[in-house]
C-alpha cells in the first residue's frame, strides 16, 4: 500500500491509500469510502480481497475523519464531500472506475451519482457503483424535536459536535470487530449537527429522487442492521429500478465486509461486477 495527498477545494489535505497490483487489467479501479467515524485503513483486508482478484484499488479518509485534516465528525455542507470525492476520481490514472461506498459513504456515493451538478463527470468517469449498508433511512428515526434541534444548531454553530452513539456490538456478530474498533486510535465517535442535518436529510432525498439513476448500481444490506434500516436500501433499488440490483443478507449487521459471511458477500460483489464488464 502507498500513501499520498489531495487538496479539498477549502484547502484541506486528504488522506489518500492505493493498494495496486501488476499488470491490472484496463478499467478494473475501484474506488472506496469509508463510513463515519472510521478511516481507510479499516478496508485494507477489502483491498486486499480485490487486488487478488485483479483490481487497482483506491480510497480515502473523508474530511474530519483518520489521517485528513477537518475537525473530527464535521463538515461544511454535502456539497463538500461530493466534491471531495471528485478529486479522489480525478487523481487516479483510470479512464473508469467502480465505486464502493459503505454507511456515511453510501450516502456520499448515492448523493453523487444523482446529483445533476455532477452528472456529465458521472457519466464519463463511473462505471458501476456499490453501496454497502448506505445511510439512507437510520434503524431509529430521530425525534421530531431532535431533528429541529439540530438543524437550529447548524444555522449558528454549524460544527458543534456530540456523540454519534454508535454501538460497536452492532457492527458485526464477530465480537473481535468491536474491540478493534474501539482501540482504534484513528475512529472517533464525534458527528456535527451540520453533518447530521445536512447528510439526514440527503439520505431520504436521495430515496425519493433515486429513478434518476444512470450508473449500475449494487446495492446490499445486511439484513440485521440495527444502526442503518435495510429499508432504506430496499426503498431506494425500488425506485431505481433496472439499474440497481438489491441483495440482502441474512444473519449480517452493519458491517458485511466485517462480519460471518465477509468472504461470501465480497465474493458477491466481485461476481457482480465481473458481469458488468
Amino acid at each position: 500500500m502507498q500513501t499520498r495527498e489531495i487538496i479539498s477545494s477549502d484547502g484541506l489535505r486528504l488522506h489518500l491509500c492505493q493498494w495496486e497490483i501488476d499488470n491490472c487489467e484496463k478499467g478494473k479501479v475501484i474506488v472506496l469510502i469509508h463510513g463515519l467515524g472510521e478511516h481507510i485503513g479499516r478496508y485494507n483486508h477489502v483491498a486486499s480481497f480485490f487486488n487478488r482478484n485483479g483490481w487497482n484499488v483506491y480510497g480515502y479518509d473523508q474530511r474530519g475523519h483518520g489521517k485528513s485534516e477537518g475537525k473530527r465528525g464535521h463538515t461544511p455542507g454535502l456539497e463538500f464531500n461530493l466534491d471531495d470525492l471528485k478529486r479522489m476520481i480525478e487523481s487516479i490514472e483510470s479512464d473508469t472506475v467502480v465505486v464502493y461506498g459503505h454507511s456515511f459513504g453510501g450516502n456520499v456515493l448515492a448523493n453523487f451519482l444523482l446529483s445533476e451538478k455532477h452528472r456529465e463527470f458521472i457519466n464519463s468517469h463511473i462505471s458501476a457503483a456499490v453501496l454497502s449498508n448506505p445511510w439512507l433511512k437510520l434503524y431509529n428515526k430521530p425525534l421530531w424535536i431532535e431533528r429541529s434541534l439540530a438543524k437550529f444548531v447548524s444555522n449558528f454553530t454549524p460544527s458543534f459536535t456530540q456523540s454519534s452513539k454508535i454501538d460497536s456490538t452492532k457492527l458485526s456478530y464477530l465480537p473481535e470487530v468491536a474491540t478493534e474498533y474501539l482501540n482504534d486510535p484513528l475512529n472517533h465517535d464525534r458527528i456535527s449537527v451540520r453533518l447530521f442535518t445536512h447528510f439526514y436529510n440527503a439520505g431520504l432525498r436521495a430515496i425519493k429522487n433515486s429513478g434518476r439513476l444512470s450508473v449500475n448500481t449494487l446495492v446490499f444490506h445486511g439484513e440485521d442492521d440495527k444502526i442503518i434500516s435495510p429499508e432504506g436500501s430496499k426503498e431506494f433499488a425500488k425506485n431505481a429500478g433496472e439499474k440497481a440490483t438489491l441483495k440482502l443478507y441474512p444473519d449480517t449487521q452493519h458491517e458485511p465486509h466485517n462480519d460471518q459471511s465477509s468472504c461470501a458477500i465480497l465474493t458477491d460483489v466481485n461476481n457482480w461486477l465481473n458481469k458488468l464488464r
